[in-house]
């Protein structure tokens, strides 16, 4: 079980994985890009927002290259965690993923093109008037005001 395996296979979270499960050594770009295959590009990319939120950090430097492991930290402590809380919970249900997945797939059902749109971009509180993201805006009652669902 991994990361991945909830949360979705991004860039970031694939590194975060192959670091947590590699905890005793430290990797450069290239061996972590090679190791996932992913470009270098990316890990390149990735590795300094996962440095600023404290998920990784530098832990050596040979030559040219820095070598990366997780922060040991509560950050990291959290989201090594909820691996193991997120295999405890799946292990309740009843039958295997798949299964279970396919029954809650029938209680959210399909794309419904009848449903509101109340999404604002800005907040009316704040003063602004709403922005919809779609082309019509929802229907007011006679005191216009806004008619929720």
């Amino acid at each position: 079980m991994a990361l991945e395996d909830f949360l979705g296979k991004t860039t970031e979270i694939k590194i975060i994985d192959f670091l947590s499960q590699n905890a005793m050594s430290n990797y450069n770009q290239t061996e972590i890009s090679s190791c996932l295959g992913i470009s270098r590009t990316s890990v390149n990319q990735k590795l300094p927002e996962l440095i600023f939120n404290g998920i990784v950090e530098i832990k050596e430097k040979k030559g040219n290259s820095n070598y990366y492991q997780l922060s040991s930290n509560n950050i990291v402590k959290k989201l090594i965690g909820s691996i193991f809380e997120n295999v405890l919970f799946i292990s309740e249900y009843e039958n295997d993923d798949e299964k279970e997945i396919d029954k809650i797939k029938n209680v959210v059902g399909g794309i419904n093109d009848a449903e509101e749109n109340e999404c604002f971009m800005n907040s009316p509180a704040e003063g602004n008037s709403p922005k919809y993201y779609d082309s019509e805006k929802p229907a007011k009652n006679p005191n216009n005001q806004l008619i929720s669902a």
